[in-house]
């Protein structure tokens, strides 16, 4: 932990404020200089304006769980929900149409030249235009149950607790987060972040391991085959037909013209689809958490939010370790654990200060940090329905110090 050196006097009021070397100095009093970055002096009408114009929706969602409490409660059955399955199967049933049509024309016209103008290039649309499910790829590096037998038992224990099914694939990145998503029919992968991962402790691994896998217990549509597969399919319409794929000046007549209605209307389609299947979440995003607090303790799923405030900073810290390494690659998480588990108390507060002054959100599908710890705050401590004990804690390490190695290799060249 950072040596505390000596004390400073708040200029705005007074209070003895002590110094952390290498981090800012803040007053807990009055939040003299708790967010430089933001040039905020206290709660001035920036971080004002901030507060209403952001995060409308995660609010009144707050709101709504803060009264009537988070557990046992799951995602519900909300317009937006319907709307997002009824757009989904529009768009794959429209692939169907465009087949039936040009394949009737083809039957019912015979021999008529006419019918085959028309019915022949729309049978060869659907070829184009087929719904199409995401797809991992064969270079994408993978650990399949084989390969890692004690991380996958970890995370089918984990999943039997939030009321799933674990995952079919996991793929390990450098990055400082975690997702899920279905490939395939219904293969469920875990993409999972070693910046994220080195830095947790047992019970924060296993806190971010019962919120991911809590979006496919509560049926997030996203997550989900049907909802997933036609917003990718949606995707790569819009880049078949958009128009600017044909130069020249008789291209642009017969192809990129005819081509720009239906680019528009499938880009509109994917901007409707990604605001519908979005509105939930917040909901969801609640309510994982709080499968990640049944499943690892309230302590647990507090911490990792915590620690998802320091994402950036943590990512900073590991390249500039991957610069400076010596010694083998695999070392580098260790190190980034170290840094890390040595940020002082005073920063880890001044920086949850500073998530709701911003309205500090992960991305745009996740609640601002702030209203999520302070949920879990008022669900209360919870004992842990899985603990990470320390022998497979080493056994998950072993498992993963393949892919640890390569992705340090990697990092360090890319400097």
């Amino acid at each position: 932990m950072a040596e505390q050196t000596t004390e400073q006097t708040c200029p705005q009021c007074g209070l003895d404020m002590p110094v952390d070397a290498g981090y800012p100095v803040w007053c807990t009093g009055c939040e003299w200089n708790v967010a430089p970055e933001l040039f905020v002096y206290g709660l001035g009408g920036t971080a004002a304006r901030r507060r209403e114009l952001a995060g409308r929706h995660s609010e009144g969602t707050f709101e709504e769980l803060a009264r009537e409490g988070t557990r046992g409660r799951r995602a519900r059955l909300t317009a937006s929900y319907v709307l997002s399955y009824a757009l989904a199967l529009m768009v794959h049933g429209l692939s169907f149409a465009l087949l039936g049509a040009g394949v009737g024309l083809l039957v019912a016209g015979g021999g008529n030249p006419v019918a085959w103008a028309v019915g022949v290039p729309l049978v060869l649309l659907f070829l184009v235009l087929l719904p199409r499910f995401p797809r991992l790829g064969s270079r994408v590096p993978r650990l399949e149950r084989a390969d890692a037998p004690r991380l996958f038992g970890l995370i089918d224990e984990v999943a039997g607790e939030v009321g799933t099914r674990g995952v079919d694939v996991i793929v390990v990145d450098g990055r400082v987060n975690a997702g899920v998503h279905t490939y395939g029919l219904r293969q469920r992968v875990l993409h999972l972040g070693l910046g994220l991962w080195a830095v947790l402790t047992p019970q924060q691994k296993v806190a971010l391991l019962g919120h991911e896998l809590g979006h496919f217990a509560g049926g997030d549509t996203r997550h989900g085959s049907v909802v997933g597969s036609a917003l990718y399919t949606l995707r790569l319409w819009v880049e078949v037909l958009r128009p600017e794929r044909w130069n020249g000046r008789v291209a642009r007549v017969l192809v990129a013209l005819p081509l720009t209605p239906p680019h528009h209307a499938a880009q509109s389609v994917l901007s409707l689809l990604e605001k519908v299947s979005l509105r939930g979440f917040p909901r969801r995003e609640y309510l994982a958490d709080d499968l990640a607090a049944e499943v690892a303790s309230t302590e647990g799923a507090r911490d990792l939010m915590e620690t998802l405030l320091h994402a950036a900073r943590i990512d900073d810290e590991l390249h500039r370790l991957a610069a400076d390494l010596s010694g083998p690659h695999e070392t580098l998480w260790a190190q980034l654990a170290d840094r890390v588990a040595a940020v002082p108390p005073r920063e880890r507060e001044r920086l949850r200060r500073v998530s709701a002054l911003e309205w500090h959100q992960q991305d745009a599908t996740h609640p601002p940090t702030h209203l999520r710890v302070e949920l879990l705050d008022r669900r209360g401590p919870s004992t842990p329905k899985v603990v990470l004990d320390r022998r497979t804690e080493k056994a998950v390490e072993r498992e993963l110090r393949p892919s640890a190695r390569r992705l340090a290799r990697t990092i360090a060249q890319e400097r």
